[in-house]
């Protein structure tokens, strides 16, 4: 089986070098040429909390260069995701599939867009990655990985245990869900009460729990985004801030992926989180205050030039 990874950020990378090193016939896709150039000479580097350190020279291309391909990963950000989708008919072989691994809503119908549903495989990873440099990757969390068909696939379920089976060949746990789309409202739901507040208030995740007034709105997000899920006809199971308050309480070093994103000054994926709860609470006649006021104070945020003195 080909394998293109599109998008050599952190997860891309730390994916890319697991499964070539398990033996796997994998190739990452990039649109920048110089980094393709600086990947290609310097490989991966992955770096471990145990203090390994080793370089894996992974296969990099610009993306129409890599195909054809029989499962294309894609892992790069939320607003990303239409540039991702539209190199996809040209990057997969006849009956390929693909896995979007990303955070949020709205990537799914993006993809679809361009190859339909019924090739669409949906993902969530809870693994601890994060980028030092381009291709210099530090991997501190070996969570799990769960991935199903959404709804309007029609890929056999031999074929999703195939790619399960590649996670698990690459030493990755990885689980087969049938209710793939619930799993990911879960995670939406613990993303919208955590990451754009932590990235307002420049503090780890854990720091959410010591501060009464951040957590209150926390839990008032996820809980409207609970709200919305079960309006959609999506029940999400137990109470929202005890599962707020696990996540925070285990990632509480972590810097969320949307606060890395604002100290690099790059774009976030408000769009896909707490904008994802506001748009489709309106069509649900489902009110997300809270959602929609850190939505705005994010997109204001990201406008706003760095503050320097003198």
């Amino acid at each position: 089986m080909k394998i293109a990874v599109l998008g050599p950020g952190a997860l891309g990378c730390l994916l890319a070098a697991l499964f070539l090193e398990a033996g796997e016939d994998v190739s990452l896709a990039d649109y920048r040429p110089k980094r393709v150039a600086l990947l290609r000479e310097r490989g991966i580097r992955l770096e471990t909390l145990e203090g390994e350190h080793r370089g894996i020279p992974v296969p990099i291309a610009l993306t129409p260069e890599v195909g054809p391909a029989d499962l294309a990963i894609i892992t790069v950000k939320a607003h990303q995701t239409r540039a991702a989708a539209r190199s996809l008919p040209l990057l997969l072989s006849p009956g390929g599939v693909v896995l979007t691994l990303q955070n949020g809503l709205g990537n799914l119908e993006e993809i679809a867009g361009e190859v339909g549903f019924k090739h669409l495989l949906a993902g969530i990873c809870f693994l601890g990655v994060t980028r030092r440099d381009e291709g210099h990757i530090i991997y501190a969390g070996r969570g799990a990985t769960f991935i199903g068909a959404p709804s309007g696939a029609k890929i056999p379920a031999a074929a999703i245990a195939g790619v399960v089976d590649l996670f698990r060949r690459a030493g990755l746990e990885c689980h087969a869900r049938g209710d793939i789309e619930v799993l990911l409202w879960e995670k939406l739901a613990i993303n919208v009460g955590i990451n754009a507040l932590t990235a307002l208030l420049r503090v780890p995740n854990g720091a959410l729990l010591e501060m009464p007034e951040a957590w209150e709105l926390a839990v008032a997000a996820a809980s409207e985004a609970q709200a919305v899920a079960q309006a959609a006809g999506i029940a999400l199971p137990g109470d929202m801030e005890a599962a707020l308050r696990q996540v925070c309480t285990a990632t509480a070093a972590n810097r969320s992926s949307m606060l890395q994103d604002i100290q690099a000054g790059r774009p976030t994926e408000i769009e896909a989180l707490n904008a994802q709860v506001v748009a489709r609470g309106a069509a649900l006649r489902v009110p997300t205050p809270v959602n929609h006021l850190l939505t705005q104070l994010l997109r204001a945020l990201s406008r706003t030039p760095p503050f320097r003195v003198g």
